[in-house]
């Protein structure tokens, strides 16, 4: 999807690739061990990549918008692509996230590829994302606010120097719970309107189908039709509210695989169906090992 989005746009996203994953391994509760085989996982320079694609672009930087706004009344559309935030439109009373933080480390050793621990419950998960030459990003989600992993990290790697903090939350409700879509002129965009993944809490590729959607909504007609676009919108990311149900489940302690057993097969042949975009081999029984573990 990167790649495609990047060529759209004029960029050749191999420029931007730092490093290309192998093997994903996870750790997680009673000692139990899960490799994940990686079909084009990598990590990239999400920084000058954005800044490559906003080239030629008017940016108005540390500005504050708020829905009251006079002046967005000026204009035909309105984008709420604030993530998280969602600065523009209405708060969903569904609306459900999870308190993380993030570090950009470098001088680390022994660890060169994608790592995550997951914690007891589907309540969080401690990862760390590979650079290249000893650099990468480390971080953790926890619905407790414990972070199991990251303490554990910089006493294993004593020399790692912290070169940036980034916090903040991520949700994990579908687009199914985020209504409404758009109020008046306004309209959202991405994560502002819950295009992340519930299991991974991953948002950059969701959100990038939602631009393509928003994108091909306009071109159709001189009029944003806005119904559309939550139809189309409710129809791609349908199976996301089977897994967000299968993580409030698990969190919950209520998962049952017999019981539940449609709403994992949903989620299986769905991510099956998706394999090349999440970047890794998806197997059912391995799936089935990785939700009893937890």
């Amino acid at each position: 999807m990167l790649e495609t989005f990047s060529k759209d746009a004029g960029l050749k996203f191999d420029d931007y690739v730092l490093h290309r994953g192998k093997k994903l391994r996870m750790d997680l509760p009673n000692e139990n061990i899960e490799y994940l085989n990686l079909k084009g996982l990598v990590t990239y320079d999400k920084f000058k990549w954005e800044q490559d694609l906003c080239q030629g672009l008017s940016i108005k930087y540390g500005f504050h918008c708020k829905p009251e706004s006079d002046f967005l009344s000026n204009f035909d559309y309105v984008i709420d692509c604030t993530g998280f935030h969602r600065s523009l439109l209405p708060r969903s009373a569904q609306d459900f996230v999870i308190p993380s933080y993030e570090f950009l480390v470098e001088n680390v050793s022994g660890i060169d590829e994608f790592y995550v621990m997951g914690y007891k419950g589907a309540r969080g998960y401690f990862w760390f994302f590979p650079l290249g030459d000893g650099r990468g990003y480390m971080g953790a989600g926890d619905v407790d606010r414990k972070y199991y992993g990251i303490t554990e990290f910089f006493e294993k790697n004593p020399n790692a120097r912290i070169l940036r903090k980034i916090g903040r939350p991520i949700r994990l409700s579908p687009p199914k719970r985020m209504l409404p879509f758009h109020n008046n002129n306004i309209i959202g965009v991405g994560e502002s309107i819950g295009c992340v993944f519930p299991m991974l809490g991953e948002g950059i590729i969701p959100s990038l189908i939602c631009c393509n959607i928003f994108k091909d909504v306009l071109n159709k007609h001189s009029i944003f039709d806005a119904e559309l676009y939550e139809k189309r919108v409710l129809k791609k990311f349908g199976y996301y509210d089977d897994v967000y149900r299968i993580v409030r489940l698990k969190m919950d302690g209520k998962l049952s695989s017999v019981k539940h057993f449609k709403l994992l097969m949903s989620m299986y042949r769905n991510m099956k169906r998706e394999e090349k975009r999440f970047g890794f081999d998806i197997d059912f029984e391995q799936m089935n090992r990785l939700l009893k573990a937890l």
